[in-house]
């Protein structure tokens, strides 16, 4: 995937008691948003943490790091793993993570990261703490009741990448069932409106960066 610095959206099942062992990574942000069950994350800078449903784990592999992610529990674990490239090379490796409640994303735009640059200012946006990425770029989600619509303003030269993770949803003209997505760009002089509505209801999350020459 080269959608601006957007490179890889993965919608990872892993079995009770199995995982991903110790790999390595570089020059990458990458975080996790867990669905269902629970995720480990252990890494060469001493981490180690198991997140359920609704929370992020965040990691800047930067100058090099390599880490571990298992499901050490007796239920399948499913969560979306998400690398997008940094400003630049070389940032000193971070772990972080966020946790939520349900309410702070019902019915409204929870913003779990926020980039280098202003986040946008749409109506039903709620904050409680989010992790700083090294790049321009913010991520929301969202478990919204039937009927419920969003009006997202997309700036000149930006782009969003929305995926629905459960429930089914529409972009636009566009209808979104569990794991489709849809990518909009604005042009380079005006803004692009995007319309969400959740006609039976969606769990869904919104990347909204800067648009590049990809």
């Amino acid at each position: 995937m080269n959608f601006g610095a957007l490179r890889v959206v993965n919608d990872d099942l892993v079995k009770p008691h199995a995982g991903f062992g110790a790999h390595p990574h570089r020059d990458a942000e990458i975080f996790s948003y867990v669905l269902n069950g629970q995720l480990t994350h252990q890494d060469s800078m001493g981490s180690r943490e198991s997140l359920p449903r609704g929370c992020v784990q965040y990691m800047s592999a930067g100058t090099g790091v390599s880490h571990s992610e298992m499901n050490d529990h007796d239920e399948t674990c499913r969560f979306l793993q998400v690398w997008i490239m940094p400003d630049k090379r070389g940032h000193k490796p971070n772990y972080g993570s966020s946790q939520y409640e349900p309410t702070d994303r019902h019915n409204k735009l929870l913003q779990v990261l926020s980039g280098t640059s202003a986040a946008p200012s749409w109506p039903s946006i709620h904050r409680n703490g989010c992790i700083s990425l090294h790049q321009d770029a913010n991520v929301f989600v969202s478990e919204s009741d039937a009927g419920k619509e969003y009006e997202l303003e997309l700036g000149p030269k930006r782009q969003a990448y929305l995926l629905c993770m459960e429930g089914s949803m529409q972009v636009n003209d566009e209808k979104l069932q569990m794991r489709d997505a849809a990518a909009v760009k604005s042009d380079d002089r005006r803004s692009t409106l995007v319309k969400l509505a959740t006609q039976q209801g969606a769990h869904f999350m919104v990347i909204e960066l800067a648009q590049s020459d990809d």
